[in-house]
């Protein structure tokens, strides 16, 4: 089991980073923290007892905020608030700040206890080494998907990220991920992940990646 190290921000803030790595050894996705789930109410549970063993963080009945910090593609900084009578009116002004500046994504609550889950996670994301082969890609799906797909560069590499229809085909989703799986590497596949790619990315094509692409490049 991961070893959690968590740091005190202040007397009502602590915070942890969990990779990809870190999770997965829980059995847990990414995505899997903005549903409540057992796992993810046990990760939580973990947490608040290491902050009490290290730090006498107590919660008690006071209401608690749990925020989600991208940290890189793979990585999540998570970070508990105590809710008091002296900060929940900054907390409700710093949410719906939040809300009004989506493109330019810093914090988003996560799901333990209360919160709202997000209504356009099913994306997929997964990147390329060499912008031929985000083309050799879009030339052999094109005819099959046909959804929104965005491109992005970071560090030298091609990000792809594809919009799955919530209601689509699980067979025809699996499909796709193992024709992607011959060219890319896959992701962390959630909104926290495509707002990070949209604040610190390069946008190369928006909203019609696959289409644009496989139209240039047919024989």
């Amino acid at each position: 089991m991961i070893e959690l190290k968590i740091e005190k921000i202040n007397e009502s803030q602590i915070k942890l980073i969990l990779t990809q790595a870190d999770l997965s050894e829980r059995n847990i996705k990414l995505e899997d923290l903005t549903i409540p789930s057992e796992k993810t109410q046990a990760l939580f549970h973990d947490i608040m007892e290491k902050a009490l063993e290290e730090y006498d963080f107590i919660s008690e009945n006071t209401p608690l905020m749990v925020e989600a910090v991208p940290v890189g593609l793979d990585g999540i900084m998570i970070i508990v608030t105590k809710i008091d009578n002296k900060n929940q009116e900054n907390i409700g002004h710093k949410l719906l700040s939040q809300q009004k500046d989506l493109r330019r994504f810093k914090r988003k609550p996560l799901v333990f206890q209360e919160g709202e889950i997000d209504k356009n996670s099913d994306i997929l994301i997964y990147s390329f080494e060499k912008l031929d082969d985000v083309i050799d890609l879009s030339l052999r799906i094109a005819e099959s998907y046909h959804d929104a797909s965005s491109l992005y560069k970071l560090h030298n590499k091609y990000f792809l990220v594809l919009q799955m229809k919530q209601d689509g085909d699980e067979n025809k989703t699996e499909e796709l991920e193992l024709i992607l799986g011959e060219y890319g590497q896959k992701h962390i596949s959630i909104q926290l992940s495509k707002y990070y790619l949209l604040e610190h990315a390069e946008t190369i094509i928006e909203n019609k990646a696959i289409t644009l692409l496989s139209k240039s490049f047919a024989c």
